[in-house]
């Protein structure tokens, strides 16, 4: 069983939602989980940690043109990375706290042709299929599959014996996605203003 977690570094902390996806991920026997981020640099301190908690191995997706994309670029990116890497299972966090759109993982999903469950409140069973129980009732999809993962359980803390592991930093010469549809040449959305819900 090979699984990809997709997490978000937001103000240079992991993506909560995120958080709960990797433990789910790392829950799984006999499981081969990676993990893959579209970060800036910055971030791979706080990524190359998560090799301590049993990861296989840490990619970090991170290129120029990629600063500004909307979620759908940065689904685009994510599956020119994803595809053709034979995984069994995606998982990626419902959301993000800071853009709570909860679009990247259906997105993601039909960019690489996988069958798609979201709020995911509990895996039951994984062979051929994948069976979960979700906030809509139980549902069951064929793998290769990505799950949205609810906010259903916390983090383990890295054992005192562990050490880093390994973590490749890849731009767009490896990833090869078109520029195109990067950044913010290839986000339709705009953001014209944000604030604080204050009610």
């Amino acid at each position: 069983m090979k699984i990809a977690v997709c997490v978000k570094i937001a103000d240079g902390e992991i993506n909560p939602f995120d958080e709960c996806a990797l433990e789910e991920a790392l829950r799984i026997c006999d499981a081969e989980v990676y993990v893959v981020s579209m970060s800036p640099l910055s971030a791979k301190n706080k990524l190359h940690s998560l090799t301590r908690l049993g990861v296989k191995k840490v990619y970090l997706l991170s290129d120029k043109i990629y600063a500004g994309s909307d979620t759908l670029a940065t689904s685009y990116i994510l599956s020119e990375w994803i595809k053709n890497k034979n995984f069994d299972l995606v998982f990626c966090g419902r959301q993000s706290i800071d853009g709570d759109t909860a679009q990247v993982g259906p997105c993601l999903a039909t960019f690489i042709n996988f069958s798609l469950i979201t709020n995911v409140m509990k895996i039951n069973s994984i062979s051929d299929s994948v069976n979960c129980d979700t906030r809509l009732g139980n549902e069951c999809a064929k793998l290769p599959a990505l799950l949205t993962i609810e906010r259903i359980n916390t983090l383990r803390f890295p054992s005192i014996l562990s050490r880093l592991g390994e973590i490749e930093v890849l731009d767009n010469t490896s990833v090869k996605a078109d520029a195109s549809k990067c950044g913010l040449n290839g986000s339709p959305t705009k953001v014209l203003k944000t604030f604080e819900n204050s009610s």
